[in-house]
């Protein structure tokens, strides 16, 4: 996946955002939209880091919430606690 991608990318993760959409959402369109980014976290990172600033600790719950080691409602509780 080249910059561009992953610029247009950022861009649609922030105007999810200004729709209304919470991170876990976002993450979800995203990946329905770009399935591989579920085999690549280091791009959907790199998403999402430009996009929202998260940190690396976010990260991680986000990769494993999309490889099935947390469930969801612990992604949203998680990104609750932790929201600027």
């Amino acid at each position: 996946m080249d910059e561009v991608e992953l610029e247009r990318l950022g861009g649609l993760a922030v105007e999810y955002q200004k729709s209304g959409c919470g991170i876990a959402e976002i993450v979800g369109l995203l990946v329905d939209g770009q399935p591989n980014l579920r085999l690549m976290p280091f791009s959907l990172a790199r998403v999402l880091r430009s996009a929202f600033g998260l940190s690396i600790y976010d990260l991680h719950y986000i990769t494993a919430w999309l490889q099935g080691h947390i469930s969801l409602e612990a992604l949203e509780e998680h990104l609750g606690r932790t929201a600027p």
